[in-house]
């Protein structure tokens, strides 16, 4: 039998991330997990950086000074950091925050795109990192599992109806900042999932988190969680939803504390 390991985790959000559980040294609760437990792949799977500079709302607060040049700096030496410290193959899914530089670089200076791209910044193939685009699905090896960052549906049980929307697969989603789980048994007997998987940023982390967010409805309902998958043959899936509470999960029947 050939088991493998796989770390999703998405929704960072740099510079707005949760310092305790992702650093830019490639660190915190979550990737110290990930290490002790010797993970055989790593999937971001989105907003790793949150580009607020170039949001398509405009800024809800005049003290915010985000700079696009400083998340760029920052998301550069994390995928740096991440490489050196994780020999294992690791897959960056573009969330719809990425797709905000691709968005502005098309609106303001077309003539550059492909010359200017996220992937040429953060040096992706220089550090043998693959990636997906906004918002392509990553099929888990030979499994029916896929790895996705935005959901068919949002709602208050945006999971089963996302799972309805996709009845022929199973998905582990990004985005939504929530964590939920869906699963139903189709007429073959094959039993499909949806995985909503929280977030790792920070609300009020510091002042600027809290004005950053303030605006954002709902906020109060994210919670934060990164998942592993447990896969067996490259086909059989089972994943294991981690919830982080007071900075402190529970792996494998052991407590890790932030």
């Amino acid at each position: 039998m050939n088991s493998k390991r796989i770390l999703v985790l998405n929704d960072v959000h740099a510079p707005f991330h949760d310092s305790k559980l992702i650093t830019i040294e490639g660190r915190g609760l979550v990737l110290d997990v990930a290490k002790d437990i010797n993970v055989d792949e790593i999937i971001i799977n989105g907003d790793l950086l949150d580009f607020y500079s170039i949001n398509s709302h405009g800024a809800k607060h005049p003290d915010i000074q985000q700079k696009l040049e400083d998340e760029l700096i920052w998301g550069r030496e994390f995928i740096e950091h991440l490489r050196n410290r994780f020999n294992c193959k690791i897959t960056f899914i573009f969330g719809n925050h990425e797709w905000r530089l691709d968005r502005f670089i098309l609106n303001n200076a077309p003539m550059v795109w492909g010359l200017l791209s996220l992937k040429n910044f953060m040096e992706l193939e220089r550090f043998e990192i693959d990636y997906l685009e906004y918002n392509d699905a990553y099929r888990v090896h030979d499994s029916n599992l896929f790895i996705q960052h935005s959901p068919p549906s949002y709602g208050v049980n945006g999971a089963r109806t996302s799972l309805l929307k996709k009845l022929d697969s199973s998905h582990i989603y990004g985005c939504t900042h929530r964590m939920q789980h869906a699963a139903v048994t189709g007429h073959s007997g094959e039993l499909y999932n949806a995985w909503f998987n929280g977030w790792l940023g920070s609300v009020d982390e510091t002042q600027e988190h809290k004005r950053v967010f303030s605006y954002a409805k709902g906020h109060e309902n994210w919670q934060k969680c990164f998942s592993i998958v447990n896969l067996i043959d490259d086909r059989e899936y089972h994943v294991q939803q981690v919830p982080i509470i007071n900075n402190r999960c529970v792996v494998d029947g052991q407590l890790y504390e932030a």
